[in-house]
């Protein structure tokens, strides 16, 4: 098994600047010794997403987020341990190479490396002979050679084995094959997924191509559109088509148009209008909008004349509207999407007449709702609806602005409407009990897990001296959750490092979000070995009255057999003396 030489991993973390490294995607702004930011892991108007420049490593206190420079390289581009240790290694300058077996290859990097390989086929093939009615389809569209190529727009044949019969040289395997998303199968035999469809790639940020939109054009097939499905690269609820070359003229703009198709997004950007982004027939998420969110605070939502399309711009802008931005709707002829409606009348007039005459998400909502025209007890509802949708809205001026405004087109008193929001609010409060009971769940509250934490906290810091005594004292069956026992199990056995290399024997989220928490805090008054003697006695003391629990239920187990129990009473008494000495 190939595997990267542990010199190299410690190379990096020890030479990587987290703050050059989460600057690049994280506005941040230094506060004494760390810097923060709003965190690009969750929704958040208020920032808490430390990072620590000397100890190299991020933590968010709002989701619990955390890790060293290559753990966000990975999360944030989503992509393995081992192209966020190239990455960063080739900016650094440091050579990333395997040791152990050469033909073992990364994962994710065959599967990076097989869609590279059919872009780049199903371009190819646009521009062949057997596309002559995919390539004059696009360019009756109006699509130019030009934006053919930039976005690297490709065809898949009607033959089933066209990629599969392609990649056979490549000797894949079957679970590369099955997870790429590339491949339906039939009584154990692969075939493509994609045919007779102009095949539009779909990249991440970074550029690299993850999954494809494929769009049938000379049949009645009822499956216009056919997406990638979700794979170990591509989450459909995290990705923009087109952001990856967009993104820098919607920094430019600081707003972004966001149109829901392939085409609409080419069209648009082809005719100068380049800060726009796509959701490529996806549902709008809350991952959507954090992206967002680190772009720009507005949005331009440019949806399909439709009823569909109106529904989906309601949907998209409450939740922006939730993420802290601001989204303004523009209004298509209705039947009529972002493409057809560009051709037809130009930028200019695409700027002048769409971008220039938006209208607010709550006159959207009640413009396509035809509330001005319906009756009073379904007027009602429609403002009830309005109030669920904003009863989770954390900006009181926005919230407020909203319910004025509703007040004055419904001809309502605010107070009134007011009312109506509170039940909304309180109804939206209860239905998301459980789940706030879940996270709460997740707090270590109890006498003994404070204990177990406050182990941690002496492994991590730089008393020797409690750390030695922690090592040499500590059993570690006494220690109760099976993650903290983990993570002082590995704490005690690796070598003084730096907090960069120590979260790097941590893979799991749930390990970081704790760990990164501990490293990033500094507690200058605490007493470490007073720390250290204190959770060990606590441990012992909870181990003892829970060795005097489980006895005790066994005396009366033995006395309702009239069995004789004096043995156990001496040692109940033995441990009560350790317990009380």
């Amino acid at each position: 098994m190939a595997r990267i030489p542990q010199e190299t991993i410690d190379r990096i973390n020890d030479n990587a600047d987290i703050v050059d490294v989460v600057s690049k995607h994280v506005d941040l702004t230094k506060r004494g010794r760390n810097f923060f930011g709003l965190c690009p892991f969750h929704n958040e108007k208020t920032p808490s997403f430390s990072v620590a420049p000397d100890k190299g490593i991020y933590h968010c206190f709002g989701c619990g987020q955390g890790g060293n420079a290559v753990n966000f390289v990975m999360e944030y581009e989503k992509i393995s341990f081992v192209e966020a240790l190239q990455q960063i290694g080739k900016e650094l300058g440091i050579k990333v190479e395997f040791s152990g077996d050469a033909k073992s290859k990364d994962f994710f990097s065959e599967l990076y490396s097989l869609h590279t390989f059919a872009a780049e086929l199903y371009h190819k093939t646009l521009f062949s002979n057997q596309a002559i009615k995919a390539k004059e389809y696009l360019t009756s569209r109006g699509l130019s050679e030009e934006s053919l190529k930039l976005y690297k727009v490709g065809f898949a044949p009607k033959n089933s084995s066209f990629l599969l019969d392609a990649i056979k040289s490549k000797k894949l395997s079957d679970e590369i094959i099955q997870k790429s998303g590339l491949f339906g199968s039939s009584n154990s035999k692969f075939y493509d997924r994609f045919r007779s469809r102009i095949m539009f790639p779909i990249s991440n940020t970074s550029g690299k191509i993850i999954a494809f939109g494929g769009r049938v054009f000379d049949s009645d097939d009822p499956a216009k559109y056919m997406n990638s499905p979700e794979t170990p690269l591509y989450r459909k609820s995290e990705v923009f088509y087109g952001l990856n070359i967009t993104r820098k003229y919607i920094r430019e703009e600081n707003n972004a148009i966001i149109v829901e198709g392939y085409t609409d997004l080419i069209q648009l950007f082809q005719s100068g209008i380049k800060n726009v982004i796509a959701v490529s027939g996806t549902a709008f998420t809350n991952r959507h909008v954090n992206h967002i969110r680190r772009l720009t605070s507005k949005v331009y939502l440019c949806y399909d004349g439709d009823t569909a399309g109106a529904n989906a711009s309601l949907k998209a802008g409450y939740s922006l509207l939730k993420g802290g931005v601001e989204p303004r709707i523009i209004l298509l002829p209705n039947g009529i999407d972002p493409d057809e409606w560009i051709k037809k009348i130009g930028p200019e007039k695409f700027i002048s007449d769409g971008i220039g005459k938006t209208i607010s998400l709550l006159n959207f909502h009640l413009k396509t709702s035809k509330f001005f025209e319906v009756s009073s007890s379904n007027k009602s509802n429609i403002i009830k609806n309005i109030m669920s949708m904003i009863a989770n809205l954390d900006d009181p001026i926005i919230k407020q602005s909203i319910i004025k405004d509703l007040s004055q087109a419904a001809g309502v008193e605010e107070n009134q409407i007011i009312h109506m929001f509170s039940q909304q609010k309180r109804k939206k409060t209860q239905s998301e009990s459980n789940e706030n009971q879940k996270i709460n769940l997740k707090s270590f509250s109890t006498v003994n897990s404070k204990a177990e934490l406050g182990l941690i906290q002496v492994l991590v810091g730089n008393d020797f001296e409690a750390k030695s005594i922690i090592k040499n004292k500590l059993d570690i069956g006494q220690i109760e959750n099976p993650m903290i026992k983990k993570l002082i199990k590995i704490l005690i056995s690796v070598e003084e490092k730096t907090p960069a290399d120590i979260i790097s024997h941590f893979e799991e989220a749930e390990e970081r979000e704790i760990i990164s928490k501990l490293l990033i805090e500094d507690d200058q008054t605490t007493d470490f070995i007073e720390l250290a003697r204190d959770c060990l006695s606590t441990l012992s003391k909870v181990s003892i009255v829970e060795k005097i629990k489980q006895l005790r239920l066994k005396i009366r187990e033995m006395e309702s057999n009239d069995e004789n129990t004096n043995e156990l009473m001496k040692k109940i008494v033995k441990l009560e003396k350790q317990l009380n000495g």
